[in-house]
């Protein structure tokens, strides 16, 4: 004996969106908004930091090569 289930009719799914009452999920989407905006802000300072160190490393190496430069042509 097979059993026939109807396929839902577009008349007789929902239109609106209903929560599903005692679901097991504990976290809510704006905890989850929030943490990925600190994320995405810590990530963003943190490649503006080392990009800041690594200039300031080249600005003291370029001018290091240049007092050597300038001391190696005056002498």
């Amino acid at each position: 004996m097979s059993a026939q289930v109807a396929a839902p009719t577009p008349t007789s799914r929902s239109t609106e969106f209903v929560a599903v009452e005692g679901s097991p999920e504990t976290t809510s989407a704006e905890l989850l908004l929030v943490i990925a905006y600190v994320v995405m802000w810590a990530l963003l300072l943190g490649f503006l930091g080392l990009g800041w160190r690594r200039q300031k490393r080249l600005e003291t190496r370029l001018s290091e090569l240049e007092r050597t430069v300038g001391k190696a042509s005056g002498a």
